[in-house]
């Protein structure tokens, strides 16, 4: 194999899955459009510095341009329906990311030996819908140990549960995804610059699609109705109709809600309330009052009120904006620096290989194992 050129190949594919032309693609490397086409078809060397800058245009690993970790079942059928799909770039560059992640998560979870989590299979109709997604939920809150809690961290919960909760920043199109693997487990895609309420939502979201929707593969719906055109259209539209139902049982169920709006013995919902509820159960202000209008607590007229309210800008004011209680180096994934911080740690991987995992460098990986090291044995001790 010419390696020049099996790397000029790949430089090609990763430019062209973007959709960048030779210039732009040169404008941005900082080199001339001659030199990239020399490149692209092996008959210059990349030097390293300069493939480490297109691994970073093009999100992929370095690793990639050399045929190390192709992309195989599942993943691979996203990129390529993602391909074709009117998306912007940079939606497609974080999409190519959240790929990667996937499967570095899974490898190191191979490496430890750690189980793939089971998924449990509602059955769902159209006729019957709404009254399945109540059942799903409630039957996922008693699996995930929740109980009749609020689940405002239940990206946490989830993730103690095997299920990786991946967040990217992407453009306003898409707001998450889920992607399923026979052999790799399932995986959530959230979009990093949504508001935190936001992303909460599509975490609940996605789940009720890979439950329901898992033999897919995948559940991008720009992606899907794209490419499936219009008889998929209504087995879409249907679908995504239960995982918004489901998401409104899992994180607003009835019984909770009701329990914490009646427990101020039947006071009129007050401005300073519906604060309250919404830092409780960690929703949108727009999610809780429609909740709240379902269940008959409010009429048409307050619901249309409440909604005209900046009900946000006023908490804000009150208690500071909401911050998202992911530590800044789990911004990504938690459960991926978990995991290859305890692999590095057993020595399945090297000190290297963690540090281009989590993005930092290897003293830093070895500072922070060390501290982990230490905080293990006073805690054992």
């Amino acid at each position: 194999m010419d390696i020049l050129k099996f790397i000029g190949q790949r430089l090609r594919e990763a430019r062209e899955f973007l959709g960048l032309k030779q210039e732009e693609a040169a404008r941005r490397l900082g080199i001339t459009r001659e030199y990239l086409s020399q490149l692209e078809t092996g008959k210059r060397h990349i030097p390293m510095r300069l493939l480490a800058k297109a691994a970073e245009l093009y999100g992929r690993p370095e690793s990639w341009f050399y045929g190390i970790g192709d992309t195989v079942g599942s993943l691979q059928m996203l990129l390529r329906q993602t391909e074709g799909a009117p998306l912007s770039e940079e939606t497609k560059r974080q999409l190519v990311r959240f790929v990667h992640f996937c499967e570095e998560i899974a490898h190191l979870q191979k490496l430890l030996n750690y189980p793939k989590p089971d998924f449990p299979t509602y059955p769902v109709t159209r006729e019957r819908l709404e009254e399945q997604a109540r059942q799903a939920a409630r039957a996922e809150r008693e699996r995930l140990g929740l109980g009749d809690d609020p689940a405002p961290n239940l990206a946490d919960i989830l993730e103690i549960h095997g299920i990786p909760v991946i967040r990217l920043p992407m453009t306003e199109e898409v707001s998450g995804a889920m992607a399923y693997d026979a052999g790799m487990g399932g995986f959530i895609l959230v979009n990093a610059q949504k508001l935190p309420t936001h992303q909460l939502w599509t975490v609940a979201h996605e789940y009720g699609h890979l439950l329901k929707d898992r033999e897919q593969g995948f559940v991008l719906p720009e992606v899907v109705n794209e490419v499936n055109g219009s008889k998929e259209d209504a087995k879409r539209k249907w679908a995504e109709v239960f995982a918004n139902r489901f998401a409104t049982h899992l994180l607003l169920p009835e019984e909770t809600v009701r329990r914490l709006v009646e427990s101020t013995g039947g006071k009129p919902i007050t401005t300073w309330r519906l604060i309250e509820l919404r830092r409780t159960f960690g929703v949108s202000y727009a999610a809780l009052l429609y909740r709240l209008k379902e269940l008959g607590y409010l009429t048409e007229r307050e619901f249309e009120r409440w909604r005209q309210e900046k009900l946000m800008a006023l908490e804000q004011l009150v208690f500071g904006s909401p911050e998202t209680s992911i530590p800044k180096n789990f911004r990504i994934s938690k459960v991926l620096w978990e995991l290859a911080l305890e692999a590095a740690m057993k020595g399945e991987i090297t000190l290297s290989y963690a540090a281009e995992v989590l993005g930092i460098t290897p003293m830093e990986v070895q500072d922070i194992l060390h501290e982990l090291e230490g905080a293990t044995v006073v805690g054992g001790a």
